[in-house]
């Protein structure tokens, strides 16, 4: 999570009136698009994710924006998908990285995951928050959370299998929803616990223990 940039390059040194800007292509205008609506989301939330809130934005027109973004709920749901895609690709990239052992790859998941939630500018909290509440009253919402949450789960078991090849695929699948459960609980905790002297290092440490613990356990 850390390495992942949600600014963009491309919305550095041009005027939002220039030529340039208004005529871009779908490979530059799209990302540009996400990258914006991504931060509109986080620090407003849905009451203030509108397609003119996001335009601004990405500094471009609300015509443009239309032109790939017909409505307000296909941008929302892109820009979901779009987080999720970033994060599960780092997951993935980490889970596989050969030149780690099993166990360090799940505690370099959970050291990606700490720097994320205790950066200054952390945006997953208040964006999985605001998903979370969508997803209870929106059905298209609550429906790729359900996606999301499954590639999610399968990337968490896979490491388990990793770690513990002694277990059935069945556990790995319990323990690897159980991992991703916890997860979600940091996201939540972290955000609350704020800068009341709680020592994050040491909760850090207690918590790859716990998570090495529910990996490495015989059935």
């Amino acid at each position: 999570m850390k390495d992942l940039s949600l600014s963009s390059a491309e919305l550095g040194g041009h005027d939002s009136q220039s030529p340039a800007r208004q005529r871009g292509n779908r490979s530059t205008r799209v990302p540009e698009i996400l990258e914006a609506a991504i931060r509109v989301f986080a620090s407003e939330g849905n009451v203030g994710f509108t397609q003119r809130r996001v335009a601004a934005e990405a500094q471009i027109r609300l015509g443009t924006l239309q032109h790939y973004f017909g409505s307000r709920d296909t941008l929302l749901i892109a820009t979901i998908e779009e987080v999720a895609r970033r994060y599960l690709e780092q997951y993935r990239s980490i889970s596989s990285d050969a030149s780690l052992s099993a166990s360090a790859r799940l505690e370099a998941v959970l050291d990606d995951v700490f720097d994320a939630l205790t950066d200054s500018d952390n945006v997953v909290s208040p964006f999985a928050f605001e998903c979370w509440c969508l997803a209870e009253h929106q059905p298209a919402v609550r429906d790729l959370m359900v996606e999301v949450s499954k590639e999610f789960q399968a990337l968490f078991s896979g490491l388990v299998a990793q770690i513990n090849d002694t277990l059935p695929v069945e556990e790995c699948r319990l323990r690897g929803a159980l991992l991703y459960s916890h997860w979600e609980g940091l996201i939540v905790f972290l955000r609350r616990s704020g800068p009341s002297g709680f020592d994050v290092a040491a909760f850090r440490i207690a918590t790859k223990v716990v998570w090495k613990a529910i990996s490495v356990a015989p059935q």
